[in-house]
Protein backbone atom coordinates (compact mmCIF):
# COMPACT_ATOMS: atom_id res chain seq x y z
CA UNK A 1 0.00 0.00 0.00
CA UNK A 2 2.83 2.42 0.85
CA UNK A 3 4.45 1.76 -2.54
CA UNK A 4 1.16 2.43 -4.31
CA UNK A 5 0.68 5.72 -2.44
CA UNK A 6 4.25 6.77 -3.26
CA UNK A 7 3.69 6.07 -6.97
CA UNK A 8 0.45 8.04 -6.94
CA UNK A 9 2.21 11.01 -5.31
CA UNK A 10 4.92 10.92 -7.97
CA UNK A 11 2.30 10.93 -10.71
CA UNK A 12 0.61 13.94 -9.15
CA UNK A 13 3.81 15.99 -8.90
CA UNK A 14 4.20 18.75 -11.50
CA UNK A 15 6.63 17.97 -14.30
CA UNK A 16 8.78 20.43 -16.19
CA UNK A 17 11.86 20.54 -18.37
CA UNK A 18 15.06 22.48 -17.82
CA UNK A 19 17.27 24.34 -20.25
CA UNK A 20 20.15 22.21 -21.46
CA UNK A 21 23.37 23.25 -19.75
CA UNK A 22 23.33 26.93 -18.84
CA UNK A 23 21.67 30.04 -20.20
CA UNK A 24 23.58 31.84 -22.96
CA UNK A 25 25.54 34.91 -21.91
CA UNK A 26 24.23 38.20 -23.20
CA UNK A 27 20.85 39.08 -24.61
CA UNK A 28 17.50 38.59 -22.91
CA UNK A 29 16.93 35.42 -20.93
CA UNK A 30 15.32 32.81 -23.20
CA UNK A 31 12.65 31.80 -20.68
CA UNK A 32 10.26 33.96 -18.71
CA UNK A 33 8.97 33.60 -15.15
CA UNK A 34 6.75 30.59 -14.44
CA UNK A 35 3.32 31.87 -13.40
CA UNK A 36 2.51 29.10 -10.93
CA UNK A 37 5.86 29.49 -9.15
CA UNK A 38 4.74 32.64 -7.34
CA UNK A 39 3.46 32.26 -3.79
CA UNK A 40 -0.06 33.31 -2.89
CA UNK A 41 1.26 36.22 -0.85
CA UNK A 42 3.17 37.61 -3.84
CA UNK A 43 6.41 37.63 -1.86
CA UNK A 44 7.91 34.29 -2.86
CA UNK A 45 8.87 32.42 -6.02
CA UNK A 46 10.12 28.85 -6.44
CA UNK A 47 10.21 27.10 -9.81
CA UNK A 48 12.64 24.33 -8.90
CA UNK A 49 15.63 26.13 -10.48
CA UNK A 50 15.58 29.29 -8.38
CA UNK A 51 13.83 30.60 -5.30
CA UNK A 52 13.10 34.11 -4.02
CA UNK A 53 11.85 35.21 -0.64
CA UNK A 54 11.01 38.82 0.23
CA UNK A 55 10.83 40.07 3.79
CA UNK A 56 10.40 43.48 5.38
CA UNK A 57 11.56 45.01 8.62
CA UNK A 58 12.65 48.22 10.27
CA UNK A 59 15.96 49.59 11.55
CA UNK A 60 17.06 53.08 12.53
CA UNK A 61 13.39 54.13 12.22
CA UNK A 62 13.57 53.19 8.55
CA UNK A 63 11.68 50.59 6.52
CA UNK A 64 13.93 47.86 5.14
CA UNK A 65 13.30 45.35 2.34
CA UNK A 66 15.23 42.05 2.22
CA UNK A 67 15.27 39.86 -0.89
CA UNK A 68 16.79 36.38 -0.64
CA UNK A 69 17.72 34.73 -3.96
CA UNK A 70 18.95 31.16 -4.45
CA UNK A 71 20.04 29.97 -7.90
CA UNK A 72 20.96 26.65 -9.49
CA UNK A 73 23.43 27.88 -12.10
CA UNK A 74 25.70 30.98 -12.38
CA UNK A 75 24.14 31.91 -15.74
CA UNK A 76 20.92 32.81 -13.92
CA UNK A 77 22.72 35.85 -12.47
CA UNK A 78 22.45 38.30 -15.36
CA UNK A 79 22.77 41.92 -16.42
CA UNK A 80 21.17 44.06 -19.10
CA UNK A 81 21.65 47.54 -20.55
CA UNK A 82 19.14 50.14 -21.65
CA UNK A 83 21.00 50.27 -24.97
CA UNK A 84 24.32 49.00 -26.36
CA UNK A 85 27.32 50.79 -24.86
CA UNK A 86 28.37 53.62 -25.24
CA UNK A 87 24.80 54.82 -25.70
CA UNK A 88 23.54 57.16 -23.00
CA UNK A 89 19.96 55.91 -23.36
CA UNK A 90 18.14 55.25 -20.10
CA UNK A 91 15.16 53.07 -19.23
CA UNK A 92 13.39 52.22 -16.00
CA UNK A 93 14.12 48.99 -14.17
CA UNK A 94 10.59 47.64 -14.91
CA UNK A 95 11.07 48.32 -18.62
CA UNK A 96 14.38 46.48 -18.77
CA UNK A 97 13.10 43.67 -16.53
CA UNK A 98 10.19 42.99 -18.86
CA UNK A 99 12.35 43.22 -21.99
CA UNK A 100 14.80 40.67 -20.56
CA UNK A 101 12.26 38.25 -19.02
CA UNK A 102 13.53 38.75 -15.48
CA UNK A 103 12.03 36.93 -12.54
CA UNK A 104 13.46 39.68 -10.32
CA UNK A 105 15.48 42.77 -11.23
CA UNK A 106 17.24 45.62 -9.45
CA UNK A 107 19.10 48.70 -10.62
CA UNK A 108 22.80 48.28 -11.41
CA UNK A 109 25.63 50.76 -10.91
CA UNK A 110 24.38 53.43 -13.38
CA UNK A 111 27.81 53.45 -15.02
CA UNK A 112 26.74 55.63 -17.94
CA UNK A 113 26.73 58.80 -15.82
CA UNK A 114 30.50 58.69 -15.29
CA UNK A 115 33.54 57.54 -17.29
CA UNK A 116 35.71 55.93 -14.60
CA UNK A 117 36.46 52.38 -13.56
CA UNK A 118 36.30 49.01 -15.29
CA UNK A 119 32.93 47.85 -16.64
CA UNK A 120 32.11 44.38 -17.95
CA UNK A 121 28.71 43.00 -18.80
CA UNK A 122 27.92 39.40 -19.80
CA UNK A 123 31.62 38.68 -20.30
CA UNK A 124 32.15 41.66 -22.63
CA UNK A 125 34.53 44.44 -21.58
CA UNK A 126 32.81 47.78 -22.08
CA UNK A 127 35.22 50.13 -20.34
CA UNK A 128 38.78 49.86 -19.07
CA UNK A 129 39.78 52.94 -17.11
CA UNK A 130 42.20 52.53 -14.22
CA UNK A 131 43.17 56.19 -13.94
CA UNK A 132 43.53 57.84 -10.53
CA UNK A 133 39.92 59.01 -10.72
CA UNK A 134 38.91 55.34 -10.55
CA UNK A 135 40.65 54.70 -7.23
CA UNK A 136 37.57 55.62 -5.24
CA UNK A 137 35.32 53.18 -7.10
CA UNK A 138 35.76 49.73 -5.59
CA UNK A 139 35.57 47.01 -8.22
CA UNK A 140 33.11 44.16 -7.75
CA UNK A 141 33.64 41.14 -9.97
CA UNK A 142 31.05 38.40 -10.43
CA UNK A 143 33.06 35.46 -11.70
CA UNK A 144 32.03 32.46 -13.80
CA UNK A 145 30.95 30.59 -10.66
CA UNK A 146 28.68 33.43 -9.55
CA UNK A 147 31.01 34.37 -6.67
CA UNK A 148 31.97 37.89 -5.61
CA UNK A 149 35.57 39.05 -5.92
CA UNK A 150 36.99 42.51 -5.32
CA UNK A 151 39.84 44.66 -6.60
CA UNK A 152 40.69 47.53 -4.26
CA UNK A 153 42.12 49.95 -5.16
CA UNK A 154 41.37 49.90 -8.87
CA UNK A 155 44.72 50.06 -10.63
CA UNK A 156 46.05 48.55 -13.82
CA UNK A 157 48.56 46.44 -11.86
CA UNK A 158 45.88 45.09 -9.52
CA UNK A 159 43.57 44.19 -12.39
CA UNK A 160 46.32 42.54 -14.42
CA UNK A 161 47.24 40.46 -11.37
CA UNK A 162 43.70 39.08 -11.19
CA UNK A 163 43.63 35.44 -12.36
CA UNK A 164 39.92 34.63 -12.23
CA UNK A 165 37.30 34.58 -14.98
CA UNK A 166 35.06 37.66 -14.72
CA UNK A 167 31.57 37.78 -16.18
CA UNK A 168 30.30 41.02 -14.66
CA UNK A 169 32.31 43.96 -13.31
CA UNK A 170 30.73 46.85 -11.44
CA UNK A 171 32.25 50.21 -10.64
CA UNK A 172 30.49 51.87 -7.73
CA UNK A 173 30.87 50.77 -4.13
CA UNK A 174 32.29 50.95 -1.67
CA UNK A 175 32.71 47.33 -0.69
CA UNK A 176 31.16 47.16 2.78
CA UNK A 177 31.95 43.59 3.84
CA UNK A 178 34.50 41.16 2.37
CA UNK A 179 34.78 37.58 3.61
CA UNK A 180 32.65 38.52 6.60
CA UNK A 181 34.93 41.39 7.62
CA UNK A 182 33.59 44.95 7.78
CA UNK A 183 35.78 47.19 5.67
CA UNK A 184 37.47 50.28 7.05
CA UNK A 185 38.39 53.15 4.76
CA UNK A 186 38.64 56.91 4.44
CA UNK A 187 35.19 57.78 3.10
CA UNK A 188 36.50 61.06 1.68
CA UNK A 189 38.43 59.00 -0.87
CA UNK A 190 35.39 56.97 -1.92
CA UNK A 191 33.03 58.03 -4.70
CA UNK A 192 29.28 58.62 -4.55
CA UNK A 193 28.59 56.84 -1.28
CA UNK A 194 27.31 59.78 0.80
CA UNK A 195 29.00 58.18 3.79
CA UNK A 196 27.60 60.27 6.70
CA UNK A 197 24.24 61.12 5.12
CA UNK A 198 20.96 59.28 5.83
CA UNK A 199 19.81 58.05 2.43
CA UNK A 200 18.06 55.39 0.42
CA UNK A 201 20.51 52.52 0.16
CA UNK A 202 20.84 49.38 -1.93
CA UNK A 203 23.33 46.58 -1.24
CA UNK A 204 24.06 43.47 -3.25
CA UNK A 205 25.31 40.70 -0.97
CA UNK A 206 26.52 37.13 -1.32
CA UNK A 207 25.56 34.71 1.42
CA UNK A 208 27.02 31.49 0.01
CA UNK A 209 27.46 29.64 -3.28
CA UNK A 210 24.76 30.94 -5.67
CA UNK A 211 22.95 32.43 -2.67
CA UNK A 212 22.41 36.19 -2.55
CA UNK A 213 20.71 38.87 -0.51
CA UNK A 214 19.53 42.29 -1.72
CA UNK A 215 18.94 44.87 1.00
CA UNK A 216 17.08 48.13 0.38
CA UNK A 217 16.43 50.94 2.83
CA UNK A 218 14.03 53.84 2.47
CA UNK A 219 15.30 57.41 2.84
CA UNK A 220 14.25 61.05 3.20
CA UNK A 221 12.40 60.82 -0.13
CA UNK A 222 9.83 58.59 1.61
CA UNK A 223 10.08 59.94 5.18
CA UNK A 224 12.12 62.96 6.27
CA UNK A 225 13.33 61.03 9.32
CA UNK A 226 14.27 57.87 7.37
CA UNK A 227 17.53 56.77 5.81
CA UNK A 228 20.78 55.14 6.83
CA UNK A 229 24.34 56.41 6.70
CA UNK A 230 27.00 54.06 5.36
CA UNK A 231 28.16 53.09 8.90
CA UNK A 232 24.55 52.31 9.89
CA UNK A 233 23.97 50.38 6.65
CA UNK A 234 27.14 48.36 7.19
CA UNK A 235 26.13 47.58 10.76
CA UNK A 236 22.75 46.38 9.55
CA UNK A 237 24.37 44.11 6.95
CA UNK A 238 26.95 42.73 9.36
CA UNK A 239 24.12 41.50 11.55
CA UNK A 240 22.78 39.42 8.66
CA UNK A 241 25.87 37.19 8.44
CA UNK A 242 26.58 38.07 4.83
CA UNK A 243 29.85 36.90 3.29
CA UNK A 244 30.25 39.89 0.97
CA UNK A 245 28.34 43.17 0.66
CA UNK A 246 28.69 45.86 -1.99
CA UNK A 247 26.99 49.26 -2.02
CA UNK A 248 25.08 49.80 -5.26
CA UNK A 249 23.62 52.98 -6.71
CA UNK A 250 21.04 54.31 -4.24
CA UNK A 251 18.74 57.31 -3.91
CA UNK A 252 16.01 57.56 -6.53
CA UNK A 253 17.70 54.83 -8.60
CA UNK A 254 16.96 52.15 -5.97
CA UNK A 255 14.40 49.81 -7.50
CA UNK A 256 13.37 46.20 -6.91
CA UNK A 257 10.99 44.76 -9.52
CA UNK A 258 9.19 41.46 -8.95
CA UNK A 259 6.02 39.80 -10.21
CA UNK A 260 5.06 42.73 -12.40
CA UNK A 261 5.47 45.47 -9.83
CA UNK A 262 7.92 47.60 -7.95
CA UNK A 263 8.03 46.16 -4.44
CA UNK A 264 10.20 48.74 -2.64
CA UNK A 265 8.60 52.09 -1.89
CA UNK A 266 5.93 51.44 -4.56
CA UNK A 267 4.70 55.02 -4.41
CA UNK A 268 8.08 56.27 -5.70
CA UNK A 269 8.40 57.16 -9.37
CA UNK A 270 10.72 54.86 -11.32
CA UNK A 271 13.91 56.66 -12.27
CA UNK A 272 15.43 55.76 -15.68
CA UNK A 273 18.88 54.16 -15.37
CA UNK A 274 21.48 52.64 -17.68
CA UNK A 275 21.54 49.04 -16.48
CA UNK A 276 20.02 46.34 -14.32
CA UNK A 277 20.98 43.17 -12.49
CA UNK A 278 18.42 40.43 -12.88
CA UNK A 279 17.76 36.75 -12.21
CA UNK A 280 16.27 34.29 -14.70
CA UNK A 281 14.80 30.81 -14.66
CA UNK A 282 16.20 27.64 -16.23
CA UNK A 283 12.72 26.25 -16.77
CA UNK A 284 11.57 26.13 -20.36
CA UNK A 285 7.83 26.39 -19.60
CA UNK A 286 7.60 29.95 -20.92
CA UNK A 287 9.88 30.35 -23.97
CA UNK A 288 10.27 33.93 -25.18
Amino acid sequence: MKRILALLCMLLLPTFTLAEGTLPLGGPAPYGPVADAYGEDGLTYDDGTMSIRIESGEAYDTKITYVYVKLTDPSQFRTALAAPYPSKKLLTVPQMAEENHAVLAINGDYFSYHSNGVIMRSGKMLRYNTSKKSYGRDMLIINDKGDFEFIIPVTQANYEAYTGTPREIFSFGPALIIDGVVQEYDYRKKTSCGYPTPAQRMALCQLDTLSYLIVYTEGPEQDKKAGLSIPEFTELLSGLNVKHAYNMDGGHSSTIYFNGQRINSPETKNRPVSDIIYFATLRTDNPQ
